[in-house]
């Protein structure tokens, strides 16, 4: 709820704030003070264009801030700046102007001369008649809006398959092809290391064969070979280790060493009488050793880095199979849904049609109040392509006086009009916004209709915060709340003020408002205006206070 106004060098209003409570508020004033400002304040904040003349003359900037009650934010902000950008913010923090009349227009609608939106988009006029519909027609209409989301979220997926389906064929081919280009290949881990090795071995047989060899015969020569010199050196040092027992551990070591010596010399001539070049085992460990080189230039360094590519291949492959196999899982879910959607369309349909005829009989006797008498009020559900909301446009047709045709509401309702049109509808549909401004709603009424019109505001206020700029004491004398708004001169210019009227200060604003000056009459007539809107009250509701006026600015 919306619990207080702030304007500062707003045009007139120098410094004002304007503090409002639950029910009516209603503001009435001396003509050119400035009553229509703090409606057009608010639509600033609800995301009307701003005007540079709306900055006081002299003034750098102008500001405006609301201030909410209840859920955060609580502060909404918007100044115009006459040099520079204009600046939004929500508890302080700056935000865009978009984001700024998103959360105030959540919570405020205003309908002035110039501010028709709310009730004029298609959207609005939609949801107005939404919220007649019964409880099936609800149930029904939320499916629609959970299936077509759904439909949505499934054709744009099936969408994004298709549209690659011929990229993904080829990548197929790619990935198979290249799988069986290292299956092929039998490769194993760490194969390539082995193979260079033999590799190495197969290209020098003769210097291996030659190595061995003059090592065999320094072990195993005749006159001067190792092993001949290890097993006279033995002899003589066991003869010397008869003689010391001391040196009998080195005559041990020294027989381990002859023997070990007679080993090798063995194995070293069994070594030479297998070993034999072989020119084919080379060529067949080269060839296998290139094949495996056009592998890792193509799939990575090493036998290791392959086998992992030919695993990840296998990985895409396999989810290339499965969009396959969504693509047709998609498709049946979409048939699926647009069957859904075939079922619950002629059910949100006539959900509709009795909403509409719900809305015209009910809003008809409401705008006979109003002073509209004559004016025809139609619902069109015009037939269109499915969508988010159904498969019909809401729109409202209107004709205000006898003999004309039916036209969309934008074109044929006047400003008054429209806004006594939009309290009709808002009586029947009632509103998502707590908070409801009017302006000109009583344009062009007097008398018994009068009266209607702050009646059918008064009632709109029970459940609603509601704020109207009024001409007319027959509309103010419901008000729950009454601001006056003033105008006096200030150092050579003209200021406006607002004060909150209560007791013999409304009193007397209301004989003003009926005949132009305070007399018995006059007083009289506005004290019987405030005992007949009072008796338009429930019971349960509290009697208005008789407090002094507060002013404010």
């Amino acid at each position: 709820m919306l619990q207080a106004l702030e304007l500062q060098d707003f045009v007139l209003a120098v410094s004002v704030r304007l503090e409002t409570g639950a029910g009516l508020t209603v503001l009435t004033g001396e003509t050119g003070a400035g009553k229509s400002l703090l409606v057009d304040a608010l639509g600033l904040l609800t995301g009307a264009r701003a005007e540079t003349g709306w900055i006081r003359h002299g003034a750098e900037r102008a500001l405006v801030q609301a201030e909410f009650r209840g859920d955060a934010p609580n502060f909404a902000t918007r100044a115009l700046v006459a040099s520079g950008r204009n600046h939004a913010r929500l508890d302080g923090e700056m935000v865009t102007v978009g984001e700024l009349a998103d959360v105030v227009g959540a919570r405020v609608a205003v309908f002035a001369q110039h501010a028709h939106q709310a009730l004029l988009s298609p959207a609005a006029q939609r949801e107005a008649l939404d919220r007649l519909l019964d409880q099936a027609g609800r149930e029904a209409l939320a499916s629609w809006r959970d299936t077509w989301q759904e439909r949505r979220d499934v054709a744009a997926e099936l969408e994004r398959l298709r549209s690659k389906a011929r990229e993904r064929l080829q990548r197929a081919d790619l990935l198979d092809l290249q799988m069986q280009e290292i299956d092929a290949a039998a490769l194993t881990a760490g194969e390539e290391q082995e193979l260079e090795q033999e590799a190495s071995r197969l290209r020098h047989t003769d210097k291996i064969a030659a190595g061995v060899a003059r090592a065999l015969a320094r072990l195993d020569a005749d006159d001067d070979g190792a092993t001949r010199a290890l097993a006279t050196a033995n002899r003589d040092l066991g003869d010397a280790a008869r003689l010391d027992a001391r040196l009998a551990p080195l005559v041990a070591e020294l027989a381990d060493a002859l023997s070990a010596s007679q080993a090798v010399a063995t194995e070293l001539q069994a070594f030479l009488d297998d070993y034999a070049a072989d020119p084919q085992r080379l060529d067949q460990v080269e060839h296998r050793l290139a094949r495996l080189q056009r592998l890792f230039a193509k799939y990575g360094d090493g036998s290791a880095a392959v086998l992992d590519f030919r695993d990840e291949a296998a990985r895409e492959r396999a989810d290339i199979d499965a969009g396959e196999e969504r693509i047709g899982e998609l498709e049946s879910r979409l048939h699926h849904l647009d069957d859904r959607l075939t079922e619950l369309a002629p059910v949100v349909h006539r959900a509709r049609q009795e909403a509409a005829a719900r809305l015209v009989r009910e809003a008809s006797p409401l705008l006979t109040r109003l002073a509209l008498p004559a004016a025809r009020l139609e619902v069109t559900l015009e037939q269109v392509p499915p969508g988010p909301h159904g498969t019909e446009r809401v729109r409202l047709d209107f004709a205000a006086d006898p003999g004309e045709p039916l036209a969309p509401l934008s074109q044929a309702a006047s400003g008054g009009e429209l806004s006594r049109v939009m309290l009709a509808l808002w009586l029947v549909t009632g509103s998502d916004r707590p908070t409801l401004v009017f302006d000109e709603v009583d344009a062009g009424v007097g008398g018994r209709a009068a009266a209607a019109v702050g009646e059918l505001l008064a009632e709109l206020a029970r459940r609603h915060q509601v704020l109207v700029v009024t001409h007319l004491a027959q509309v103010a004398a419901h008000a729950d709340h009454h601001a006056f708004v003033g105008k006096h001169e200030e150092d050579g210019r003209t200021v406006a003020t607002v004060a909150v009227l209560d007791g013999d200060h409304r009193v007397r604003e209301l004989a003003r408002m009926l005949s132009g000056h305070e007399n018995d009459a006059s007083l009289a007539a506005a004290r019987d205006l405030l005992t007949r809107a009072d008796s338009t009250r429930p019971a349960d509701e509290a009697v208005r206070t008789t407090t002094a006026p507060r002013r404010y600015g």
